[in-house]
């Protein structure tokens, strides 16, 4: 079996990672992909953040899922931010519970972790701590780099089963004319597909995680709910007059019809990395914008 182009990278990073928590290492882990990087953060050899622009966030798990409302997230990022006192603020203000935030951090740091080691990795540099900004919620405690390690190459024992289905995070999926899923979390997924979203756009579009968004997806091919290919001119001709009643206002495209409109949270930028060439999705936080002029002496 061919081994999948990012084995030889998701090795740099893993093995790579694995040695500062060795060495109760502090600082930040900078790693360069082929298409896209990220950091991983620690503190006496835990991981305390990660983050990249392959995965969602806090701010996209928060405001996309509607666990936080655009509204809410804005006043508070910009009252407690920028004296790193975020993750009290959300708790002080009965928007999420300290288990929350611990689970969403969390998830949200091994999300981040699997999907750079789908990056095609081919540089991780490690900088001490006070060169970068301190991450807004770390989580805390930090976690055990031999557990995310662990869980990381788990996730990647299953997604090469998927890139030999031809399903890996850059390819864009169409609908296909078999019934819906019953299953909710996936009828959500199968709705966001359109032929130009990628299973990294579908996870910010939902505020879920890149791997759990991938697993929907690997179901709903094997399944014949999804194909990885634009379906013929017939096909698609068949898909809109089943599908649409013909009077003005159908839409005029299997795009079209695979995905309801779709308003987008105030609270996230439109900044995502190019070489993902997201179409409608909104990707990182706006932190860069607001604490670009803060010290990182000045962190608590």
């Amino acid at each position: 079996m061919t081994r999948p182009s990012f084995t030889v990278g998701s090795d740099l990073l893993l093995s790579g990672l694995y040695r500062l928590g060795e060495t109760g290492f502090s600082g930040v882990l900078r790693v360069e992909g082929a298409r896209v990087g990220g950091t991983i953060t620690l503190s006496s050899g835990l991981v305390i953040a990660a983050d990249t622009a392959a995965a969602p966030g806090l701010e996209s798990l928060l405001l996309r899922s509607g666990r936080v409302s655009g509204e809410d997230w804005t006043e508070t990022f910009a009252d407690a931010a920028p004296r790193g006192e975020l993750r009290a603020a959300l708790v002080q203000r009965g928007l999420l519970g300290s288990a929350s935030i611990q689970v969403l951090t969390q998830t949200a740091a091994v999300d981040a972790v699997f999907a750079l080691a789908l990056a095609e990795v081919h540089s991780c540099v490690p900088e001490p701590a006070g060169s970068v900004l301190p991450p807004l919620v770390p989580i805390s405690p930090g976690m055990d780099v031999g557990r995310i390690v662990r869980e990381t190459h788990r996730r990647l024992a299953v997604v090469a089963g998927w890139y030999e289905l031809g399903l890996d995070p850059r390819v864009r999926p169409w609908v296909t004319t078999a019934a819906p899923p019953v299953d909710q979390a996936r009828a959500e997924v199968l709705a966001r597909v359109n032929g130009r979203r990628t299973s990294r756009d579908i996870a910010f579009l939902l505020g879920r995680g890149l791997f759990a968004v991938m697993s929907d997806l690997a179901v709903l091919l094997q399944d014949g709910q999804i194909a990885l290919a634009p379906p013929t001119t017939a096909a698609t001709s068949a898909l809109a007059a089943a599908s649409w009643p013909t009077d003005a206002g159908a839409p005029t495209s299997p795009a079209e019809a695979a995905s309801p409109t779709e308003t987008a949270s105030p609270a996230e930028a439109a900044a995502p990395g190019p070489a993902f060439e997201p179409t409608d999705t909104p990707a990182g936080p706006r932190r860069r914008l607001l604490l670009t002029r803060r010290n990182p002496r000045d962190a608590p």
